[in-house]
């Protein structure tokens, strides 16, 4: 079955939501990514998950900040739970996307610190907190992984994210 529910998604016999990449997109002048139009793919069932990550958010008292791994390497077609959990001091996000997205993304941030990411390819995480997304990679491909907060990717908060 799940083999069926996978090749239904793939061939877009499964509608994929439209979720929003923040509840801020008037903030955005309009640009506003959606999970059903993204090349790394599309929220998963909770109930087809193939694994599990677990990614480490950490920041250092010298101001270095990471994701601990850095980088994902993902088969395509997976479904995987990524369960995030801040290590650090400050919030953080996790947000995976292509990297022209992601660059775009980051550009609009600048200077707006406290705008949280509220949809299936995002994550803001309190300091000692976990979130945990679902998702599934239907397109092979790299991409990126980054905090968005302003100041956290320059600083290291960033990765790289395969689907092969």
């Amino acid at each position: 079955m799940k083999k069926t529910l996978t090749a239904l998604a793939l061939t877009g016999a499964l509608a994929a939501p439209a979720w929003a990449i923040s509840s801020h997109g008037a903030a955005h002048d309009g640009a506003v990514l959606h999970a059903d139009s993204m090349a790394v793919g599309y929220p998963g069932d909770p109930l087809l998950i193939d694994r599990t990550i677990r990614v480490s958010m950490l920041d250092a008292s010298n101001g270095a900040m990471a994701f601990d791994p850095a980088a994902l390497d993902i088969r395509q077609g997976e479904t995987i739970r990524i369960v995030l959990t801040n290590e650090g001091s400050v919030a953080h996000e996790f947000v995976m996307a292509s990297p022209e997205e992601i660059a775009d993304h980051r550009e609009e941030m600048r200077g707006i610190a406290d705008m949280p990411h509220d949809a299936d390819f995002a994550a803001r995480v309190a300091p000692g907190g976990s979130e945990t997304l679902t998702w599934t990679f239907s397109n092979d491909g790299t991409f990126e992984i980054a905090c968005l907060i302003p100041g956290h990717s320059e600083a290291g908060m960033r990765g790289r994210l395969t689907v092969s």
